[in-house]
Formats: structure tokens, sequence, C-alpha cells
């Protein structure tokens, strides 16, 4: 339980707090849309390293606060708690995939690439059967998954190339947290 769950100092909690304030940063000025519904958030990067410094469930937190707190300083339409759950999922993958493990060359890009891989099925399958299925923005679930499959495509190569330039820097990244 201590895995998903590390002990939090009080350096630990302002170190969330500010990388919860940059996701929001991210959220806000770092986001290119696609039309009304389809978005390329950069925000990842700041989930990404609170995931491999604090874990599955401190990424999905931060993930998950960031969301809210974007969808009140900049509202692009109404809030969906499903939508926060995925987000939430998001960064509780990237902490599956990368907290506490070896960063040697061979298992990392495996290790990144199976990350994308599913983080790609997560947006694709799960955001637009949510956008489709039980909000009604796309009239069926087929127009949807063609729609949102070229953003879909170049959020996960900008993923892949993103975590991949930062592999030389997790080292740094973890002595955060000591």
């Amino acid at each position: 339980m201590k895995k998903f769950f590390p002990k939090l100092s009080v350096k630990d909690i302002c170190v969330l707090g500010l990388l919860i304030a940059i996701t929001i940063v991210l959220a806000v000025y770092c986001t290119f849309r696609v039309g009304e519904a389809i978005k390329i958030p950069m925000k990842f990067i700041s989930i990404f390293i609170t995931a491999v410094i604090y874990g599955p469930f401190y990424g999905g937190l931060v993930a998950t606060l960031g969301d809210l707190f974007n969808c009140l300083l900049a509202p692009s339409g109404a809030l969906l708690p499903q939508i926060t759950l995925i987000e939430f999922l998001n960064g509780f993958v990237f902490g599956i995939f990368f907290f506490r493990q070896n960063i040697s060359s061979r298992s990392y890009l495996l290790r990144t690439v199976a990350c994308v891989l599913v983080l790609f099925g997560v947006d694709m399958v799960l955001t637009t059967a949510v956008l489709s299925l039980w909000v009604g923005i796309f009239p069926s679930f087929g127009v949807a998954f063609v729609t949102r499959i070229v953003a879909g495509v170049i959020k996960a190569a900008l993923h892949l190339i993103v975590i991949l330039a930062l592999k030389g820097y997790l080292e740094k990244i973890r002595r955060l947290k000591k």
C-alpha cells in the first residue's frame, strides 16, 4: 500500500502544490485546439513529473485537480466528471509505468511505448465514448472516433517525444523527493 501512497512531508506538499500550479498554467496557456472538441494539451508534462516522483495516486490527483482548476479558470465547456475521471486515469497510468522504475535505455523505451499506447487507447476509446455516448457532443461513436484519431495520433507522438526527451533528467527529477 505504501507503494501507491508515499508519506508526504511539508516539502512534498509544497512541491505537489507547485506541480498543480504548473499543470494549470500548461492547461490554460499551452493547449492547442483543433475545432470545438479536439484539443492537444501540454499539461501531461507536469503530470508525468508528478507520477515519476510521487507515484500513480498523486499523479492522478494532480491531473484531477489540474482539470478542475482549468475548468474554473478557463472554461471551454461544462465540467464533466467523466472527463475528470479519465484525467485521473491518465496520471495513474504514468505512475504505473514510471514510478520507481529502472531507467535503462531498453526498458525505458519499452515502458514509454507501452505507456503511450495505453494512454492512446484511453484517450481514443474512453474519451470518445464519454463525448459521444454520455454527453452527446458527437452524433455517433464511429464519427467521433474518426474525428479524434488524428489529434490522438499527434498527442501520442508528442507524449512519446517528450517522455523520451525527459529520460536524461529523471534522476534529477527524482531527487526532488529526497
